[in-house]
């Protein structure tokens, strides 16, 4: 139950122009992606307590392995989170028919595993950002509530809706277009509260998608962007929003960088968090 809040707790709605089989890189699973969980599933096998050998990369294979997590979620966000989702299903099924003996890690812990790899080398902040398919500088429009019905709760989740324009992209051009109009939508009841915004003010939001484990209908969160990986939680905290008033992006610390002109910023941006594009 905490884990389906959770996740609903992130859930918005994409915007109107944007079809969901642009979140998909083809119909294939590309090789990136399964190279990436190959790696992961070996680095899990190589590391079990009771082998007392702990894998160690060398500075090149943590490069390489950064640069296919880049690309898991650059280029292909939900074909990446459908495959992780499926081998948790494997998972699961296995977990349920063995009684005792031995259980595998559970796949996403296998990709965290590699993730907490990448912060090691360059710093969680540089973690997060490359593993957010989208960075979209866009202005606050309207909200409106809604509500969806939740299968798994037999019950109607209310909806509060942020509705943006989309002034440019700073990550994520394959799925998100200036101009466009998008309504993110967060759950009045979760635990984290509504993101900063004032009408007509724009702001740099990081987003990501979000996969249901049945069916994908085009639906993206917020990014949280978190801070450290030992206390995975969001509760009190509103997603992020960075404020850009007068051409000046404000409280940007998280990037390394002070409050900075937008031009500035981007090229900061690109040159320090798009080094795999």
């Amino acid at each position: 139950m905490k884990t389906l809040l959770k996740n609903i707790s992130f859930l918005f709605i994409l915007f109107q122009s944007t079809s969901f089989p642009q979140f998909y890189a083809d119909s294939l699973t590309p090789d990136y992606v399964i190279e990436f969980w190959e790696i992961a599933d070996e680095f899990a096998k190589q590391n079990e307590p009771e082998k007392k050998i702990y894998k160690i990369f060398t500075e090149e294979e943590i490069n390489h392995i950064a640069e296919l997590y880049y690309k898991c979620y650059d280029e292909n966000p939900v074909g990446f989170q459908k495959y992780v989702n499926d081998k948790h299903k494997e998972w699961k099924k296995t977990f349920l028919e063995v009684t005792s003996g031995k259980i595998k890690k559970r796949p996403w812990l296998k990709v965290y595993a590699l993730r907490y790899q990448i912060a090691n080398r360059y710093g969680i902040p540089f973690t997060e950002v490359i593993g957010t398919p989208g960075f979209i500088r866009a202005k606050f429009d309207s909200a409106y509530q809604s509500s969806i019905y939740l299968p798994e709760l037999k019950s109607n989740w209310s909806i509060n809706n942020y509705v943006f324009v989309i002034e440019e992209v700073l990550k994520g051009n394959k799925f998100f277009a200036s101009g466009d109009k998008c309504t993110i939508s967060l759950s009045s009841n979760a635990e984290a509260p509504a993101p900063v915004r004032e009408k007509d003010k724009s702001y740099l939001i990081p987003v990501t998608t979000w996969y249901n484990t049945t069916n994908y209908n085009g639906e993206v969160s917020f990014s949280f962007l978190h801070k450290d990986y030992q206390t995975l939680t969001d509760g009190g905290i509103p997603p992020k929003t960075f404020r850009i008033e007068n051409e000046i992006i404000k409280n940007c610390e998280y990037f390394g960088i002070k409050d900075t002109n937008w031009i500035d910023f981007k090229k900061y941006f690109k040159e320090t968090y798009l080094i795999f594009h």
